[in-house]
């Protein structure tokens, strides 16, 4: 069982320190980047962010028996959480997040019911099934962090939900390497006909340029998605807005990494780094408003 799930006799503050450490481990600069969240709403933003990051965790891992077993103690534990019986550090804190924010059950259901479900899915025919799976995916986790703002109206959830896809569509064509190794193509199959390749020359590392091609035009598609949604920064007020704006620009210059390499996206993830993070940073707290996306 996972740390966070473990059953403990915890306290709210003890739940907190323990996500806030979880993430820690996970991410670079967290110490540091928590304190740009807005103050208010810090403690259930942490609650939040270690609950799905968490649960993709969880489904990251291979497929059969131990992947099962952890998405179903999820689940369980989501339940407790819901009934306001958690026992674990992610749950409990998770809980208090519910109850002050109203966050919907259906919200945190979803992308476990998913998550289920991807164990079967190893490609997909269409940018149609792909975005569905994306959709799934990320526009709930969007929406309940837009929950947090205090922001949430239908047209500011309609640029949440580009926003989401577009980062999770991002996060598959960084890592389109390691979901090769894992037998998993988030990439359409029709758009490696239309490229002229096959599934297993893909697999097999094979005809690269013509992949790239086929990556070309998916870093397009994804961009469409961020010049779509990010009219929510400003939604979102001056200050606010600009952490959205940092934090879309921080993903959007993964596909520009990408480009720079020739859109080689078997090399592995694009570098990161310092220089990345004060450039982001610098631009938006200039302004919130969009780079040039295309």
């Amino acid at each position: 069982m996972h740390e966070l799930l473990l059953p403990q006799s915890l306290s709210r503050a003890e739940a907190l320190e323990r996500c806030r450490h979880y993430l820690a481990t996970r991410f670079r600069r967290f110490r540091l980047a928590q304190h740009f969240l807005p103050r208010e709403a810090r403690d259930d933003f942490i609650a939040l962010l270690a609950w799905q990051r968490l649960g993709r965790e969880l489904a990251g891992r291979a497929d059969g028996f131990e992947r099962r077993r952890g998405l179903e103690e999820l689940a369980t534990e989501l339940d407790a959480a819901l009934d306001e019986r958690a026992r674990s550090a992610a749950g409990l804190a998770l809980s208090f997040a519910v109850r002050r924010h109203e966050l919907p059950q259906e919200l945190l259901r979803r992308p476990l019911l998913e998550w289920k479900r991807d164990e079967a899915l190893a490609t997909f025919a269409t940018r149609e099934a792909l975005l569905a799976h994306a959709r799934a995916l990320a526009v709930p986790e969007g929406r309940l962090l837009l929950r947090l703002t205090g922001k949430q109206s239908p047209r500011n959830e309609a640029l949440a939900d580009a926003l989401a896809i577009a980062l999770q569509l991002t996060s598959w064509l960084a890592d389109l390497a390691g979901e090769l190794e894992r037998g998993c193509l988030r990439i359409p199959i029709e758009e490696l006909t239309r490229g002229g390749l096959e599934l297993a020359a893909v697999l097999a590392g094979r005809e690269r340029p013509a992949l790239a091609r086929t990556v070309a035009a998916h870093v397009d598609w994804t961009r469409k998605f961020y010049a779509k949604g990010w009219e929510l920064c400003r939604e979102l007020g001056a200050w606010q807005g600009r952490e959205l704006a940092f934090v879309l620009r921080w993903h959007a210059a993964t596909l520009s990494a990408l480009e720079q390499a020739r859109f080689d996206a078997l090399r592995g993830p694009p570098p990161s780094g310092w220089l990345r993070l004060l450039a982001c940073a610098l631009t938006s707290l200039s302004s919130p408003a969009a780079p040039r996306l295309t």
